[in-house]
């Protein structure tokens, strides 16, 4: 993989990987960078970034000195701390570790990256070890057996047990609203972009950007293109205005997927 990250990704990391080191000496071997930030899909003033945070030891005594580095970072470095041991384990196995959702640190948390998904990035992802005054980027050499045959069927689960209710669920939400009613913006770019990653992780076992995925369901299904290149606008930066007949062409999306899980 590309070490390459974006600028905006790289100077904020390496501030924060470097205060984290004074903090809390020794305590992270390696950070790796997953989500947007390592897919070519993070927008600067709208994403995250999602780190898997390597620790050598248990961070409980550490984790009262990062809560505010975590708040305070901007954008935020959100992500999970875990041990080599935990890693080698894989996600069945951890039951709970802490977790950072939105610059809030909790110290036992549940689910969250605790998934196949993350163990499948952190075989695709970037780490950064620190150096000195510095941080030294390279690709990950992680290798965990079965990710992606785990992952591809997680995905297909989930769009069958999880997606399909969703969009049930916001069809009758819609029902008795016009077709030029407006509707939020992340309500579609929701419904419309992550049940087709989804189906791209079920065929392939890999993590695709959202983008990524949008250009790969325009070309299946040619009569969402218009839809899903506005999702992804929208998603960038770039606002657009969503109705309900929007909304409804985002649930038949979902609804394709779903068939697609079931064959």
């Amino acid at each position: 993989m590309d070490t390459q990250l974006p600028p905006q990704v790289g100077e904020a990391l390496t501030r924060f990987l470097l205060e984290q080191r004074r903090l809390a000496p020794g305590l992270v071997s390696r950070a790796v960078v997953t989500g947007s930030a390592a897919t070519g899909d993070w927008h600067d003033g709208v994403s995250d970034i999602d780190v898997v945070f390597v620790v050598t030891r248990d961070p409980v005594d550490d984790l009262p000195a990062l809560a505010p580095l975590h708040a305070e970072s901007s954008p935020h470095i959100d992500g999970v701390y875990l041990t080599e041991a935990e890693i080698a384990r894989g996600p069945d196995q951890v039951e709970a570790a802490p977790q950072v959702v939105e610059g809030v640190l909790l110290s036992a948390l549940a689910g969250g990256s605790l998934t196949w998904a993350t163990w499948r990035e952190l075989e695709d992802g970037v780490q950064g070890v620190v150096d000195g005054g510095d941080v030294i980027w390279t690709p990950t050499a992680d290798r965990h057996p079965d990710t992606a045959t785990h992952l591809a069927t997680r995905a297909r689960s989930d769009l069958i047990d999880f997606w399909e209710p969703v969009g049930d669920s916001a069809e009758a939400e819609l029902a008795d609203r016009g077709p030029d009613d407006p509707v939020r913006p992340e309500t579609v770019r929701w419904l419309a972009l992550s049940p087709i990653r989804l189906v791209e992780t079920m065929e392939s076992g890999r993590i695709v950007s959202k983008t990524d995925a949008a250009r790969a369901a325009a070309a299946r299904w040619p009569e969402h293109a218009d839809l899903l290149d506005r999702a992804v606008r929208d998603r960038a930066g770039e606002r657009q205005t969503f109705v309900t007949a929007d909304a409804r062409q985002a649930i038949a999306l979902l609804r394709q997927c779903v068939a697609l899980a079931r064959r």
